[in-house]
């Protein structure tokens, strides 16, 4: 079982209810041992305190008729207690119940015993103290039962309106140290919240630090640091695909220019080779500078400039190639913030595979919305596995041919926008890849 991955703060507070529960029983524990060690102490000096008084009357009253001896008996009997006068023999000389020991006595110093319950006799704890009067020797017990020993009451006192509190004031203490520790790790939520905003289009943000304390901003600086390698690092492979492109296309643009001045057959055929190579150059270049795509939030685009400029590029190579273009827009321009230059690329990936699947004569429209781009077709359309949602970047060929990487790039270069690439099959024939835009237009002009 894979138990759910726990916040710094939800640790930090079941880590102290643990602590609080632990403390509670501790305590508990504690003042059991402590109450109950007390107890027997109090017990121990009632006992001895009543013996002893027994002992003083018994030696000017050893019929223990005088006024203070018989109060003394009566209180004795008030709490159920017990008490006998026991000669060395073992015979009774004073008791108003009693007809043999409450236990046989063996020493000459005070002993304290407990008798169990039994026969309706609840259980009882007494003292045996040995006396010496006029010579002779005699014992002194007396018990009384647990319960009717005064510290009991105390005890039960303390327990009813005492302890309780002790819950609540913990639970209270638990609740402040649960706000006070909240209220100290929102700075780290916060880098956490703006941390989490940071992507490719947004290379160049960086975590605030202002306001941090001094422990969670080294983490923030430390951070910042790592994305300013990672935005250096990007730069430089934009920098390194720009360079890519213009190494390959160089060599490309002689060949085939070479090529065009040839008569040959056989020479047009490699020229249109060349041209299947340079898209797929194209491509290849296009598919490692969507992985560096950044855009600040001053980068503004204009979706119908950047369709008609798409148009106007591909323009000639569709009509050469026997298809038709249209373009239709908007009566106002539609502006969103985004990268103009991967916006072009992708749209022009999406017109290139429109015209490597339509038919002679077929026309390829783009269309611009309030909220994106579609390319449409009159070609065979996407295989049903091409439809399912993620497919466009699973690597394959965008139909029948070619690497695949087109509707690849179209895809990443929408994530990277918060957009999505749209495919579908149109009723009518043909297919429709729609680049959609989630976010709101910027400003929109009449």
């Amino acid at each position: 079982m894979t138990w759910p991955r726990l916040t710094l703060l939800q640790r930090l507070v079941m880590a102290m209810s643990i602590i609080a529960i632990i403390a509670i029983c501790a305590s508990v524990v504690f003042l059991y041992i402590r109450f109950q060690a007390s107890n027997d102490t109090f017990r121990e000096e009632t006992l001895s305190t009543f013996a002893e008084d027994l002992h003083r009357e018994l030696i000017t009253d050893p019929h223990l008729s005088s006024v203070y001896a018989k109060a003394l008996t009566a209180r004795i009997q008030e709490l159920r207690g017990q008490y006998a006068v026991v000669n060395d023999d073992g015979t009774i000389v004073a008791s108003p119940a009693l007809t043999a020991p409450l236990i046989p006595y063996s020493g000459g110093r005070a002993q304290y015993f407990q008798l169990p319950a039994h026969e309706g006799q609840q259980t009882l704890f007494g003292i045996s103290l040995p006396m010496t009067n006029n010579g002779s020797k005699s014992v002194i017990q007396v018990a009384f039962p647990k319960e009717h020993v005064i510290f009991d009451s105390v005890l039960e006192e303390f327990v009813v309106d005492i302890a309780w509190i002790w819950v609540p004031f913990v639970l209270v203490l638990l609740t402040t140290n649960i706000i006070v520790l909240s209220f100290a790790l929102r700075p780290l939520s916060a880098a956490a919240h703006e941390a989490a905003q940071i992507g490719p289009s947004s290379i160049a943000t960086r975590l605030t630090e202002s306001g941090m304390p001094n422990d969670v901003l080294a983490l923030i600086r430390a951070v910042n640091a790592a994305l300013d390698r990672l935005q250096a690092g990007f730069l430089s492979l934009e920098q390194f695909s720009g360079q890519l492109a213009h190494e390959l296309r160089t060599p490309l643009a002689i060949a085939k220019a070479r090529f065009s001045l040839s008569q040959d057959p056989i020479t047009h055929a490699v020229e249109k080779d060349f041209e299947d190579m340079e898209r797929v150059i194209t491509q290849l270049v296009d598919r490692v500078r969507v992985k560096t795509l950044h855009y600040e939030a001053n980068d503004i685009v204009e979706l119908a400039g950047i369709a008609t400029d798409v148009a106007r590029y591909l323009a000639p190579m569709i009509v050469a190639a026997g298809r038709n273009i249209e373009l239709r827009t908007l009566d106002s321009p539609v502006y969103l913030n985004g990268a103009s230059d991967f916006i072009f690329r992708a749209l022009r990936n999406l017109v290139e595979n429109a015209l490597h699947h339509s038919p002679q004569g077929g026309t390829i429209t783009i269309t611009v919305f309030n909220s994106g781009i579609a390319v449409t077709d009159e070609g065979s359309g996407f295989p049903q596995e091409r439809l399912t949602e993620g497919a466009e970047l699973l690597g394959k060929t965008d139909r029948k041919d070619g690497l695949g990487l087109g509707l690849s790039i179209v895809a990443e270069t929408m994530t990277a926008h918060g957009g999505k690439l749209e495919l579908a099959n149109r009723q009518s024939g043909g297919a429709m890849a729609t680049m959609l835009f989630l976010c709101q237009p910027v400003f929109q002009t009449a």
